[in-house]
């Protein structure tokens, strides 16, 4: 077997001590690696290998792990809209399960190269469709992953109930013909989408030992009780996760009262869902009950500060959730760019200034933590990747310590959190292979993708113009279950009061939306 040596590598190890933290401590050490695993540490070892990597002066660290994204809505959608909540934002994207497969392919890799070239070596891609991610997509997507390298945990989603049963207040302004629209849609039984997770795990799970699969009911409200009953059976038979959407915005806070009485995630809970293996994306309008009900179970949420600001929705109770001792990861939700230092920068900031007290401040090691042990967990990998130690998988980047990024090299966390931004890596390794060399990925043309891409764009944004002639006509009902919404009261406020009396008008939707077509 293929043994690799890196010699005198500056290390912060990121595993996890007794009391939960991370040791961030730098050492200078070589690493042994044998295949796809590190199997030995120490200062000068004296083994003999079939390549020897000089890390003078590099720092070597864990991958980060982006534990919530989808690519191919953030990639054909990038940078689209602007000040669009999340319920009327959705009304614009297009179906994506009626686009190619290479398409998907191909703004995967897009998305993915961006990731690995800034330090993200897993990526947790919700691949979104309505009912379910058909086969083909799914294998696209994959095998995009299995080319460039790049481990992945895919989801198989989930929605079979339509639109107007999701959103509250919105039924009361459609007409039969178009509720019969998103019934027809939205079609799907349990054992039909049993039957597409059973063959997908079966074709890609551990697949070239980066592939893993996922249960991905979209949120509580969008899938039946039985669905969910379902998926909480598959979880446990297969022992992967279950991830999901849980309270992203007010009106999902509100969808809890006005359609079952209690809030979504009690919901989940009741209905198998809310498990050690589950992943929350989001959770914006988590009550106090809801995270005790989160850390009770175990769960994880993803915090995707970048989208959760990007999409109207909120801040997060980041503060709460540690407090509860709930796992917490890092997400890009594909929302404009997939590199997530821009989710790490900005988490270590925004919580800073909820308050004054700077005793609950997330620290530089908190949210290096999120970016990788937390987001290994919610992958349920936290025994195989985001540590650097004998037995892990060799997921690792090498950062230039002479960079302007770390000069001065005072606390290196720090460093890391604030001040660098993917632009001083030079070598990235998935599995013990090297997947990027200054600011180069080696296992596929970048140029080549990117031009066929292109290639796809016109006809895609046709289809999406058209799909936007349509959604027009659904935006004032949105709008008006929106302002309805915004009028029910809460117990707790994620948002700047003003937003209650703000929503955009129509004039700036069409601004907003039309620049694709020009």
């Amino acid at each position: 077997m293929f043994r690799k040596l890196i010699r005198r590598a500056t290390v912060l190890p990121f595993v996890q001590q007794p009391d939960g933290s991370l040791d961030l401590s730098p050492c200078c050490v070589d690493l042994l690696i044998e295949g796809e695993r590190i199997i030995q540490i120490a200062p000068e070892l004296d083994v003999t290998a079939d390549q020897i990597v000089d890390a003078t002066d590099l720092l070597l660290i864990p991958g980060f792990v982006d534990a919530h994204t989808h690519t191919t809505v953030g990639v054909l959608e990038k940078c689209g809209y602007e000040a669009l909540p999340l319920e009327q934002w959705m009304l614009y994207l297009p179906p994506n399960e009626r686009l190619n497969p290479r398409l998907h392919y191909l703004c995967t890799m897009v998305a993915a190269l961006e990731a690995v070239k800034h330090g993200t070596t897993t990526m947790q891609d919700d691949i979104y469709a309505l009912p379910y991610t058909p086969p083909e997509m799914f294998g696209a997507v994959a095998q995009a992953y299995v080319d460039l390298g790049v481990r992945a945990s895919l989801s198989v989603h989930a929605i079979n109930k339509p639109l107007h049963e999701t959103v509250p207040y919105l039924a009361d302004h459609l007409s039969d013909e178009q509720k019969q629209s998103f019934i027809s849609v939205s079609t799907c039984t349990p054992a039909e989408w049993e039957s597409v997770f059973r063959q997908l795990y079966r074709d890609w799970h551990r697949q070239a030992d980066l592939i893993t699969t996922v249960l991905a009911p979209s949120a509580s409200q969008r899938v039946t009780p039985e669905l969910m009953h379902q998926i909480a059976a598959l979880s446990e038979e297969f022992n992967v996760p279950i991830h999901t959407h849980l309270l992203e915005t007010r009106m999902q806070a509100v969808t809890g009262a006005e359609f079952y009485g209690e809030s979504v995630v009690a919901y989940a809970k009741r209905h198998g869902i809310l498990t050690h293996r589950t992943t929350i994306a989001h959770g914006v309008w988590l009550s106090q009950a809801d995270i005790d009900l989160v850390a009770e179970a175990g769960a994880t949420v993803v915090h995707n500060v970048v989208s959760n600001h990007r999409l109207c929705s909120g801040i997060a109770p980041i503060r709460e959730l540690m407090a509860a001792g709930v796992n917490l990861a890092l997400g890009t939700d594909g929302m404009d760019s997939f590199n997530l230092f821009d989710v790490i920068k900005m988490a270590g900031l925004v919580h800073s200034a909820t308050d004054g007290d700077r005793k609950f401040y997330p620290r530089a090691a908190d949210v290096l933590k999120w970016a990788t042990r937390g987001g290994a967990r919610s992958t349920l990998l936290q025994d195989q990747i985001g540590a650097i130690a004998p037995g892990m998988k060799a997921d690792f980047v090498l950062y230039d310590l002479n960079s302007l990024t770390f000069t001065p090299r005072n606390q290196l966390p720090i460093h890391l959190v604030y001040s660098e931004r993917g632009r001083s890596i030079r070598q990235v390794y998935v599995n013990g292979q090297l997947i990027v060399k200054d600011g180069q990925v080696l296992t596929v043309n970048e140029s080549d993708l990117l031009a066929e891409l292109g290639e796809h764009l016109a006809a895609y944004r046709s289809y999406r113009d058209q799909w936007h002639q349509q959604s027009q006509t659904l935006r004032p009902m949105m709008d008006t279950a929106f302002q309805k919404m915004l009028s029910q009261p809460l117990p707790i406020q994620r948002l700047n009061t003003a937003y209650r009396d703000q929503s955009p008008s129509p004039a700036n939707v069409a601004e907003v939306i039309l620049p694709l077509s020009s």
